[in-house]
């Protein structure tokens, strides 16, 4: 593809216009369409955000001849179906997190793409982030000698509303929403996870919410290469530091401390330094629509492929299958095998 890419975004929400202020960075190397259930929406969006082209329905634009590409932004419930459906019909397929509700669904996209023969992506930024580049870089260099121990702190207000309050059209809680993203954070920095556990929040004044359908959780993990991690990842529980919420990765000769969405980062090891990796890009939208793009033109797998979103799934429902029984969950067993 010498052209622009021509992308539909499907669902007209707050992903998209997200998705959208990125996009406007590539403007030229790539164009959007909008497609909602209702064409009026979708014409507000294309209007709004500068779109090309609109379409009253997700299916009519997974099969229009004019899109090359799709970014899937509606429910998780309806993930799976159309990832298949544009990618039957040979649109590269871009699907925001969580990927798919469960495993299960994963595999039937994975079979689907497989015989299609098209590049299709999580849309997990967080792996594009400054901030995990620049730490992974002075891990790398062993700045802090053996990093053993990896601690993610998100914590804070968040009101949840729509879909998100729905577990048939969402299929989990707050962990499987947003800590998909937390987890893929943790292991960009700290490798594969072997096991996790999983405790939940006791709230005064009312019971927790129960998984998948929570709004907090803390995970320990054990990583394949004898490291720990910890990840709290709670929707209901106030910041100290308002928006700043800082994390810690500790190694026998020093320590990194740094905000968690990445702002900055203070290493105390062999040599002291403060990284700053700025804000451009602080959550790595535009690196990640970029990559998709260079990926859908070449017809190459990408860095965040299906592969590395069924990864981070099965620490999530290996997470919640350790809530019902106290106990660390082999992440291998909630892996079931590819659909064929």
């Amino acid at each position: 593809m010498g052209h622009q890419l021509r992308m539909c975004i499907l669902g007209c929400g707050t992903a998209a216009r997200m998705h959208s202020a990125a996009a406007r960075a590539l403007s030229s190397d790539l164009v959007l369409l909008y497609a909602s259930r209702s064409r009026d929406r979708a014409q507000e969006y294309a209007s709004r955000l500068g779109g090309v082209g609109c379409f009253g329905s997700y299916e009519e634009a997974c099969t229009d001849g004019r899109v090359d590409a799709v970014l899937i932004c509606t429910p998780p419930s309806l993930h799976a179906e159309l990832a298949c459906r544009a990618a039957a019909h040979g649109k590269a397929v871009l699907i925001e997190k969580p990927v798919t509700r469960t495993l299960e669904e994963l595999a039937v996209v994975e079979a689907a793409v497989a015989r299609a023969g098209v590049p299709c992506m999580v849309a997990e930024n967080y792996g594009f982030k400054p901030m995990v580049h620049l730490l992974r870089e002075r891990l790398a260099a062993g700045e802090i000698g053996w990093a053993w121990s990896f601690e993610l702190i998100r914590a804070g207000r968040q009101r949840v509303s729509g879909w998100r309050t729905d577990v048939e059209l969402s299929g989990g809680g707050a962990l499987l929403e947003g800590g998909v993203h937390w987890i893929n954070y943790l292991r960009s920095l700290g490798g594969e996870v072997f096991d996790v556990r999983a405790t939940r929040p006791h709230r005064r004044g009312r019971s927790s919410l129960t998984a998948p359908v929570e709004d907090g959780l803390e995970l320990e993990v054990r990583f394949a290469s004898g490291a720990v991690g910890r990840l709290v990842h709670d929707w209901n529980a106030p910041s100290p530091l308002a928006v700043l919420r800082l994390s810690t990765i500790r190694g026998d000769e020093g320590t990194i401390r740094f905000e968690s969405n990445g702002l900055f980062a203070l290493v105390l090891g062999r040599r002291r330094r403060l990284l700053l990796p700025g804000v451009r890009d602080l959550m790595g939208r535009r690196a990640m629509l970029r990559h998709f793009v260079q990926c859908a033109r070449d017809g190459r797998p990408p860095a965040m492929s299906l592969t590395v979103a069924r990864r981070d799934l099965a620490v999530v429902w290996a997470a919640y299958r350790s809530l019902e029984t106290g106990t660390f969950v082999p992440v291998a067993n909630a892996l079931p095998a590819v659909a064929t």
